[in-house]
C-alpha cells in the first residue's frame, strides 16, 4: 500500500510538471513587442529627424515622444524643423541615418547631395499614399502608422548592413 502510494503521488507530479513552464517563457510567449519594448541598440546611429512642411501635420507631442523614444533606445538624434535648420545640421555632423515624411525627401534630396557621406533614408508614407515608384526606391519605407519597433527595427538592420 505505501509503495502503491508513492506511486500514485510520483505519477501525479510526473504530469502535473509536464504542464510546467520556466519562469521567463510565459513572458516569452507574450509575444514579440515585449523583445523591443526596452530595446537597447546594439547600432547606435545618428539620426536627423526632419519634420519638414508635411510633418508640421502631425503632433509635436507625437514627435517629441518619438525623439526620446529613439534616444531611450541609445540613438543620438537630432530634429530639424526647416530647410535652414536641416542645412546646418547636416554641415556640423554626419548622419547615419535620416527620417521624414516621404513628402519632404525633394528639400533632403537636394540637401544631401552636399554630404560626403550619405545617410541612409528612412521616410514615412502617409495614409493613403499609393506612389508606388517612390516605394521601391526607398526600400526602408515605412508608413505612418508603423509603431516604434518597426522603426527600430529597421533602423538596426540598416546599420548592420552598414557595419557599423
Amino acid at each position: 500500500m505505501n509503495k502503491l502510494g508513492t506511486t500514485t503521488l510520483l505519477l501525479v507530479v510526473a504530469i502535473a510538471a509536464s504542464d510546467a513552464q520556466a519562469c521567463g517563457e510565459v513572458m516569452y510567449r507574450m509575444g514579440g513587442a515585449l523583445r523591443y519594448h526596452a530595446f537597447i541598440t546594439r547600432h547606435p546611429a545618428q539620426i536627423l529627424l526632419y519634420n519638414g512642411s508635411a510633418a508640421q501635420q502631425a503632433s509635436s507631442n507625437d514627435q517629441e515622444h518619438f525623439h526620446q523614444s529613439l534616444e531611450k533606445a541609445g540613438h543620438k538624434v537630432t530634429m530639424a524643423d526647416n530647410p535652414q535648420a536641416l542645412a546646418q545640421a547636416l554641415a556640423a555632423r554626419s548622419y547615419d541615418v535620416i527620417i521624414t515624411y516621404a513628402a519632404d525627401l525633394p528639400a533632403i534630396n537636394a540637401q544631401i547631395a552636399h554630404v560626403v557621406r550619405e545617410p541612409a533614408l528612412i521616410p514615412v508614407f502617409q495614409r493613403g499614399s499609393e506612389d508606388q515608384q517612390a516605394r521601391k526606391q526607398y526600400p526602408l519605407a515605412l508608413n505612418e502608422d508603423a509603431n516604434l519597433n518597426q522603426f527600430l527595427k529597421t533602423i538596426e538592420q540598416t546599420m548592420q548592413a552598414r557595419g557599423t
